[in-house]
């Protein structure tokens, strides 16, 4: 019975669907018909979430699995019976990718996928707290999930316990050390490889090389030509209210040539961040990213530069 073997496990907003689309670009590595399963982390439940997240999300595992496997992004599979039938489903190759983003923060995510395969892989792609959280916000705003400065949003996070599929995860989801550490008690050290997300963007060729040692690869990569996911945001907040009320409505039956043309007219690149905002989020990351040049023995004196 075929198993997934590898897991991308995020961090979200830190390239980690140009680094799925690499990889299951390469002939010994398989994609599911979903790239974010959410399988194992079963501290986290659809049903739970808001109703407007639970919209966004339109997922119904039962469903899904009474049709054919259509391609989705991402999805959170409850029941075991599920998860094997895509698991099934998915090619045969020397890899089975898994690249759900919420396994990093999940707590339970690290200790399931362990008893699930404990020889299985791990890649982690790390990107700085404080752009990362930025650019989850510019996501929130384009899907229409938040009204908020993206200052106003922080703060208010920064008052509250993390919950999925209510609050957002701007600072949450940026706290890596603990995350990180889970992972590392439940794998050994050479079943788990760290990606720093400007080494990605600058040295794309070293990250690649890196991944093929760790994976064993007889083959090297060939880099898809969509390698980067650049951020956009709604132009207005009528823009923002209209696309998280009928965004993903109307998106599902609009032909493409349509939808890109709507897309043109209702969003816009985002601004740079405040500094404002920059140093308020600096002093939130600092104890954690110290936290983990600790762990990981590496100098991250650049993220903490504004």
């Amino acid at each position: 019975m075929k198993k997934a073997n590898l897991f991308l496990i995020g961090a979200a907003k830190a390239g980690t669907t140009a680094l799925s689309e690499l990889l299951t670009c390469h002939e010994e590595v398989s994609g599911m018909a979903i790239k974010e399963p959410g399988h194992f982390c079963t501290d986290i439940y659809e049903r739970g979430f808001s109703k407007e997240y639970q919209n966004l999300l339109r997922w119904s595992e039962k469903e899904y699995f009474e049709r054919d496997f259509e391609k989705r992004h991402m999805s959170f599979i409850e029941e075991v019976h599920n998860y094997d039938k895509l698991v099934q489903n998915t090619p045969q190759s020397t890899y089975i990718l898994d690249a759900s983003t919420a396994y990093l923060p999940s707590v339970n995510a690290a200790e399931n996928v362990a008893q699930y395969n404990p020889n299985a892989k791990i890649i982690v792609c790390l990107r700085n707290p404080i752009t990362r959280a930025y650019s989850h916000f510019n996501m929130a705003l384009k899907y229409g999930k938040e009204q908020r400065t993206f200052l106003e949003a922080v703060k208010a996070e920064s008052t509250l316990k993390a919950r999925w599929g209510w609050e957002e995860g701007y600072l949450e989801w940026g706290l890596y050390a603990p995350q990180v550490k889970r992972w590392l008690k439940h794998f050994a050290t050479k079943q788990v490889l760290i990606i720093w997300q400007e080494k990605m963007l600058f040295e794309p060729s070293v990250v690649h090389e890196e991944i093929e040692i760790f994976l064993g690869l007889n083959s090297k990569f060939k880099a898809p030509n969509n390698s980067v996911h650049e951020s956009e945001v709604p132009r207005s907040k009528i823009a923002s209210t209209l696309i998280g009320s009928f965004g993903p409505k109307v998106a599902s039956v609009l032909p493409h040539v349509v939808k890109q043309k709507v897309k043109g007219f209702v969003l816009s690149k985002p601004d740079s961040m405040n500094k404002e905002a920059s140093s308020f989020l600096l002093r939130y990351f600092a104890p954690s990213i110290n936290e983990l040049e600790a762990l990981l023995n590496k100098d991250l004196t650049h993220w903490k530069e504004i």
